[in-house]
């Protein structure tokens, strides 16, 4: 298993997971698969490849960190002789993202005001800036139903495994502090999020996970304040 196939792994377990920025997770060996879980969340003894505040994993990790886990989880794939699935290969979408005047106008707001020096968010900005210029921008009237705005509910599929789950697209004042098995926010300003921004239903995102369907986009229920 290549250092990519195993990093897509992990990053498919953090972004299921939506770690909370205060509560503490590790990456694990778990149910036969390398999961990303709260330290508590089971009292067997099991592989942990790495632990650390959820704001570690929300941030994204840095190189060295993501070296560290890579060489642990591949030597413990080895050493056991397991092959998990093969992961997901994302494709690139057909057409350019399509991101609302609307949406464009706020996130670049954010862009010029949510800059500190020295802080790890300052990636992602630079990223939503390079997402921004390169999309295609449209009056909210004329975007597709199925693209995924601002304040959408999104439902998500792993088509390896058949599980599900839902999250909405906010802006990181509106991202919820604590995790909704079910449900739950996810920050622009994430590796998630930013995946999400403009995609279509049945496109592929972080991690390898398929967009399902969307359960609610703001501009095709008329609330176009949202």
């Amino acid at each position: 298993m290549t250092d990519n196939q195993v990093q897509s792994m992990v990053s498919q377990a953090i972004a299921a997971a939506q770690p909370s920025e205060q509560k503490c997770y590790h990456l694990c060996w778990w149910q036969e698969q390398v999961g990303c879980h709260h330290v508590h969340h089971t009292k067997d003894n099991h592989a942990v490849f790495y632990t650390a505040p959820g704001y570690v994993f929300i941030d994204g990790l840095t190189p060295f960190q993501w070296n560290l886990v890579t060489t642990r989880v591949a030597d413990f794939l080895q050493k056991h002789r397991i092959r998990p699935a093969r992961p997901h290969r994302a494709a690139e979408p057909d057409s350019p993202r399509r991101v609302t005047e609307f949406d464009s106008m706020r996130l670049r707001t954010l862009l010029a005001t949510a800059r500190t020096p020295g802080s790890k968010r300052n990636t992602f900005l630079d990223k939503l800036q390079r997402l921004l210029e390169a999309a295609d921008i449209v009056t909210p009237r004329d975007v597709p139903g199925d693209v995924v705005t601002m304040n959408s509910r999104v439902c998500l599929r792993d088509d390896h495994t058949d599980q599900e789950m839902a999250l909405s697209l906010v802006f990181p004042a509106d991202a919820a502090r604590d995790s909704d098995i079910e449900q739950f926010d996810v920050s622009i300003l994430s590796p998630l999020g930013l995946s999400l921004l403009g995609r279509r239903v049945g496109e592929l995102v972080e991690g390898g996970i398929r967009i399902h369907e969307l359960g609610y986009q703001p501009e095709a229920a008329g609330d176009f304040h949202l």
